[in-house]
């Protein structure tokens, strides 16, 4: 399976750079917005759609079972989990 690089934190547009702080906060973590940077205004369409249902549906799904799903994605992806 391919892997796509990190784009370097000083070459992330300065609102990705907002979303990384946002992420590292609630989640903990936001190495991945560095693989999403190689396409800023996509994935900033993204967030602007995800951040909104995230806020509307907090809750609806636990976030235990939310990691593992994330988790089992993962592996199944050969992310080397």
């Amino acid at each position: 399976m391919a892997h796509l690089s990190s784009v370097p934190f000083d070459r992330i547009p300065s609102y990705l750079r907002d979303v990384m702080h946002a992420y590292d906060s609630e989640l903990g973590g936001s190495g991945f917005v560095q693989v999403f940077a190689h396409a800023p205004e996509v994935f900033k369409r993204f967030i602007d759609f995800y951040f909104d249902l995230e806020l509307q549906t907090r809750g609806a799904v636990d976030g235990q079972i939310t990691e593992l799903a994330r988790l089992m994605v993962a592996r199944q992806n050969d992310c080397g989990l």
